[in-house]
């Protein structure tokens, strides 16, 4: 610490809300622990993870008012909504999506490990018992950094079904750990075969059900099938997604009265600074919604200094252009003034999107001092806003990127 990582919208606490901190805490140790941002050494990372997510929207029937599929009714009502992006990843990712008719994951390793490693990372974080978070977060790190730097291993060539893609996965990303002897001897990443099993079982059902009815003929998503049974998952994201927004802006009071958002984030940053080492650099990062909340607070509400502020998936320039910051100034643009000005207590700000994620936006175009940089998530469009903090990839290039200003 002090580094703060703020959450955008559709956050619940869930199954997977505490391995996915877990996750995100890893690669950030992992990735960012040793960077010289602002001419400060940034020596351990623990960050704060202030959970806003029961002070967002509430919906009094739990969003009975979204229809259901007619495709529920043709016999896939049974698909976890859950699964249903990764079904649609997989076909999106593969030019012949009946490849994954049977071994849906081997399928994809077989284009890419990373795309296969990606899937199962996000099975593991929806399936596995939550009391092994720790041991998840653990693997899906190392798992993601074995993929990242071995795309086509030449193991690969003995895979023939996801068990046995989960089997040697699991041997060879444990070999590749710091004081292994062999890849036969897993330690301690024996538990995950069991729990990652599961869930591949669970996936090859899904994609099985989903292949005689939002499948056409060719294997591939009929686009008017595809859209009624995405439009459940599609539909509860952006409920929330808006549902968030309304609520914090409705709610989020001024300097001398904030509201209960702005003032549990408030705390959060106010925590973490005095649990800080004395001459670290302090670091904010905002995800979605989370981003817009923090440009908010430090444009207006505090005058802390933050060395490095990093916006992911946000929509803080989308909503400058509705002038809807309490700092914003609507004679700007003019003759004069082309850009919206970057608060002075933001020394540094990196603003980063993935041109299919719906939700982000470009920044560079409407604020000055921001450097914007795209960043493929390879995944599937409902997929992308989510995607960021469970890849290996994002992290490295975080680095690169906070190393080369």
């Amino acid at each position: 610490m002090p580094v703060v990582f703020v959450h955008g919208v559709n956050v619940r606490k869930g199954p997977d809300y505490d391995t996915g901190v877990a996750v995100t805490w890893k690669f950030m140790a992992k990735y960012i622990q040793g960077a010289v941002i602002n001419g400060k050494t940034l020596s351990t990372v623990q960050p704060a993870f202030p959970y806003w997510g029961d002070l967002g929207t509430q919906f009094a029937w739990n969003m009975a008012s979204l229809p259901t599929s007619e495709i529920d009714s043709l016999g896939t009502a049974g698909v976890d909504q859950n699964l249903r992006p990764l079904i649609a990843q997989i076909d999106d990712a593969l030019a012949d999506s009946t490849q994954a008719r049977h071994e849906p994951l081997t399928a994809l390793a077989k284009k890419e490990l990373e795309l296969a490693v990606a899937v199962m990372s996000r099975l593991l974080m929806q399936y596995a018992a939550a009391a092994d978070t720790e041991k998840i977060a653990s693997f899906i790190v190392a798992a993601q950094g074995y993929a990242r730097l071995n795309p086509h291993p030449a193991w690969l060539a003995q895979v023939n079904t996801d068990a046995q893609l989960v089997n040697l996965l699991a041997q060879n990303v444990k070999a590749g750990q710091p004081g292994s002897t062999a890849p036969q001897a897993l330690g301690a990443f024996d538990f995950i075969i069991n729990p990652l099993s599961a869930g591949a079982a669970q996936l090859k059902n899904a994609v099985q059900a989903a292949a005689g009815t939002v499948l056409d003929r060719a294997g591939n998503f009929a686009s008017s099938k595809l859209l009624g049974w995405e439009r459940e998952p599609l539909n509860a994201t952006l409920g929330r997604f808006f549902g968030d927004v309304f609520i914090y802006f409705n709610t989020r009071g001024d300097k001398t009265s904030p509201g209960p958002i702005p003032a549990l984030v408030l705390k959060a940053l106010d925590d973490a600074a005095q649990a800080g080492p004395a001459g670290e650099p302090f670091v904010i990062i905002g995800h979605s919604l989370g981003g817009v909340i923090t440009f908010d607070l430090l444009s207006h509400y505090t005058g802390r200094e933050v060395d490095l502020f990093v916006t992911v998936s946000s929509q803080v320039s989308h909503f400058e252009e509705f002038k809807l910051f309490h700092s914003s100034d609507k004679s700007i643009p003019s003759a004069t003034q082309k850009l919206a000005r970057t608060p002075a207590n933001i020394k540094r700000w990196i603003n980063i999107f993935d041109v299919v994620d719906i939700f982000s936006y470009s920044a560079k175009r409407i604020f000055d001092r921001v450097d914007d940089f795209g960043y493929d998530t390879k995944t599937y469009v409902i997929k992308a806003h989510g995607a960021y903090f469970e890849q290996d990839r994002f992290y490295e290039r975080l680095r690169y990127r906070i190393d080369h200003p």
